[in-house]
């Protein structure tokens, strides 16, 4: 994992906490209002009045968590699936330069990559 991605990840991670903590909190001292409300309590009160349900603070209290556990799962699934295509292409090349050779492979690259023009001059 590269140190930009593994940063990226822990900062949404870290973000998401705190989100959620902010919502408990909110729902725990002033209820539902949606003046001022943090980013996921205004979220329950939409689903909820979507589907025209009424929502307790009890219940929207109850449902933070399974928010958290909703975005956490898929904060995590689109990591792992920019991970798994990142070492894919990794193992494509390897495979290509013991079959071919370094030089043969990264010459290739940089002709694609100029053709296209993914490389910085």
């Amino acid at each position: 994992m590269d140190d930009s991605a593994e940063t990226a990840y822990y900062a949404v991670r870290i973000g998401l906490a705190k989100a959620l903590s902010e919502a408990a909190e909110h729902i725990a001292a002033r209820g539902l209002g949606e003046e001022g409300a943090p980013v996921v309590v205004r979220l329950i009160a939409r689903i909820a009045a979507r589907f025209d349900v009424v929502v307790s603070e009890k219940v929207a209290a109850q449902a933070v968590p399974v928010v958290g556990a909703v975005s956490g799962a898929a904060i995590n699934l689109l990591f792992v699936s920019s991970f798994q295509r990142t070492a894919l292409g990794h193992f494509v090349v390897r495979r290509l330069e013991r079959e071919y050779g370094p030089d043969v492979v990264r010459g290739a690259y940089e002709a694609i990559a100029a053709r296209d023009g993914y490389l910085r001059r």
